[in-house]
């Protein structure tokens, strides 16, 4: 029986319109009454995905910043952090990229230089506690990831580039057409599942995820049924227990009623 289900947000759970169906509150009692835990896994910050849910929030489980920050409510369960001379290190190499920008995620918010301020629309889509600054000295915080933006959109070009020059001990994976982000080397998705599951005695075969790009994949073989959306890319479908609908056809929420439905049928029968 299916105990713990996992999406990703941008690209799976919200359609282009950075929405979701209304329908998921009802889902979500359900999956409360059946006592299946529900988390949010994505690379967004957590504050974000906090505002995002209210008022459910204080009863769901967020892995945030692509695995860096796990949460139930708003209790921390756990948090990596990337060492402060590798950040500085990280920061003079990507200074030398005039088409980009960065922010540093960080256990308090993010960190953005006033340089970037005509950016503020894009960065609130994706953070609400956030900070623009005149100098990076500014920060007193742990940063967690450095997430890059690329104004020409199409982060592809710089990945190779950017991720030869990158310390030893982290990682660069790109979230879209947009987006890269820079972690510890070990962190990912995965990991924030892998520590739900040791916490709460899950197993795999007990656990469903959903995703559509490369920083799901490791969410994605932590668990059993692993769903790759329509408008995934191939990697993410070539893994996948089963290929669904698209993000913009609300396919996480008809397949969750669908393991509901499965769910509650075998209790019946007495299977579980």
């Amino acid at each position: 029986m299916i105990r713990l289900i996992a999406t990703d947000m941008d690209g799976t759970f919200l359609d282009s319109q950075k929405k979701f169906d209304k329908s998921f509150i009802d889902l979500f009692y359900q999956m409360k009454e059946k006592n299946i835990k529900f988390v949010i896994a994505s690379g967004n910050q957590y504050y974000r995905l906090y505002q995002k849910f209210l008022p459910l929030s204080d009863q769901m489980y967020f892995i945030a910043e692509n695995g860096s920050y796990i949460a139930k409510g708003t209790t921390e369960l756990h948090c990596d952090v990337i060492s402060y001379q590798k950040v500085k290190e990280m920061v003079h190499i990507l200074s030398q990229y005039q088409r980009i920008f960065i922010i540093l995620c960080g256990r308090k918010g993010a960190y953005i230089l006033k340089d970037y301020f005509a950016y503020k629309n894009e960065v609130k889509k994706y953070y609400c506690a956030y900070s623009f600054i005149d100098s990076y000295d500014e920060i007193h915080d742990d940063i967690m990831k450095i997430a890059i933006y690329d104004k020409e959109q199409h982060i592809q070009d710089l990945l190779d580039e950017i991720r030869q020059q990158l310390p030893d001990g982290v990682k660069i994976v790109t979230s879209g057409n947009e987006w890269m982000d820079i972690q510890n080397q070990h962190m990912h998705k995965g990991v924030g599942i892998k520590f739900l599951q040791d916490t709460y005695q899950i197993n795999p075969d007990e656990c469903a995820a959903f995703g559509d790009q490369m920083n799901d994949y490791e969410m994605l073989q932590e668990v059993k049924y692993a769903y790759a959306m329509s408008n995934a890319v191939e990697p993410i479908k070539n893994i996948a227990y089963e290929v669904i609908g698209s993000n913009d056809e609300q396919a996480v929420l008809k397949k969750i009623h669908d393991i509901l439905k499965e769910t509650e049928g075998k209790m019946i029968s007495g299977i579980c």
